[in-house]
């Protein structure tokens, strides 16, 4: 009796201890069925006009690639998709499965870092699946994640930006100088890869602050940031500057619609918003899962307000950017320019519909309690 006894110990002490290893493993299937739709894309798929514009800008050497990004980019030098992917090119010639190499490793890492930023907000299950089954379905994030251009790599230069901000943040801004050359390296990539690095850079780091901003050490920890900040600039000015007023490609679009493809909000703003929203969700069949977005605004659990401005810094105020960018040069409006927003976007209402849920449940657990505690006291 007594061995049996222990046996059941052991063996419900193996069981919890088997349980914190529940939501790594859930998320690793999502993941993995993720990139599985990513793959049957990539086989369903021939490279199209765009990817073989990209890819004939390679045929020379790497320096006679990089001295024609001015001719063939409307962002000139801030096009580090191309020297991603041209030893690739070199290697594989114009087979795609070759070619997306890179862009399939970058989609891994986008869901590991994804991982490790809900671990900060997420306390159940529901919001890890919720989150990463948006990233899952998206219709957006499946087309771009294995196509050779820029678009396949951005979602996870964001979550990067966002991961590493949080993570000097929360020292305080106190790094050592090998932490210092590592992330200084890695934002100074970010804001070198694309144009709208700057964007990732700033709204992310901006959001960060924000975390802290009620805290005693938050002087303390700008005056820690800004040399750090001030450094990552000045190495990145120099080439970005260059390639945004220096040569670059003109912009053919300028007789285009801005609003072509997403309806313009001063015209049609339901439009407008369905065009976003349904876009940042990304596939019919999760619309509903958008009702969890409306939770912080409604309902008076804890962290609503911090939900509210994560939304309005990393999503709502970014997709407004860009959109006045396009706005400004007469470029179109389109889901891929906000690509990188989607992930973010994803885990605001697994979040979002987390915190709902958790505020229900202990609505209901305090009414049972005082429903029990009354009728104690009417059999007393």
């Amino acid at each position: 009796m007594l061995r049996f006894e222990r046996e059941n110990v052991d063996f419900l002490t193996f069981f919890r201890g088997m349980k914190r290893f529940r939501i790594p493993l859930i998320v690793t299937l999502i993941s993995a069925y993720a990139f599985y739709l990513r793959l049957v894309h990539l086989a369903g798929h021939d490279l199209w006009v765009d990817e073989l514009y990209q890819i004939s800008q390679m045929n020379g050497t790497f320096f006679q690639m990089v001295q024609g990004l001015t001719r063939s980019e409307y962002c000139a030098y801030l096009s580090a998709d191309y020297y991603l992917t041209y030893p690739f090119y070199k290697i594989f010639s114009m087979n795609k499965w070759g070619l997306a190499i890179p862009h399939m490793g970058a989609t891994l890492l986008g869901f590991y870092l994804l991982y490790l930023i809900c671990r900060r907000y997420l306390k159940s299950v529901l919001g890890y699946v919720v989150t990463f089954s948006i990233v899952c379905f998206n219709a957006t994030l499946i087309w771009h994640a294995t196509e050779i251009r820029t678009y396949a790599v951005l979602p996870t230069v964001a979550l990067a930006s966002l991961y590493l901000w949080l993570r000097i943040i929360d020292a305080n801004g106190y790094l050592s100088m090998g932490k210092k050359v590592v992330a200084g390296v890695v934002f100074v990539f970010i804001l070198w890869f694309h144009v709208y690095g700057i964007v990732m850079f700033f709204f992310t780091g901006l959001y960060a602050l924000l975390t802290r901003v009620k805290d005693k050490s938050f002087f303390i920890i700008l005056k820690n940031v800004a040399p750090f900040v001030l450094v990552v600039l000045c190495l990145a000015a120099p080439l970005w500057l260059l390639s945004t007023f220096g040569p670059h490609l003109a912009n053919p679009t300028s007789n285009n619609d801005t609003f072509q493809f997403i309806p313009s909000p001063s015209r049609d703003m339901i439009g407008f918003l369905k065009g976003v929203f349904g876009n940042l969700i990304g596939d019919k069949r999760l619309y509903f899962l958008l009702l969890g977005g409306v939770a912080p605004f409604v309902i008076p659990y804890r962290q609503r307000f911090h939900q509210i401005i994560f939304l309005i810094v990393l999503v709502v105020v970014p997709v407004g950017t860009i959109l006045s960018g396009n706005i400004l040069t007469h470029y179109w409006f389109l889901q891929r320019g906000f690509i990188w927003v989607m992930p973010i976007f994803a885990l605001f209402i697994g979040w979002s519909l987390e915190s709902f849920v958790l505020y229900v449940k202990d609505k209901c657990q305090s009414s049972g309690q005082r429903i029990a505690r009354n009728s104690d006291l009417r059999i007393e």
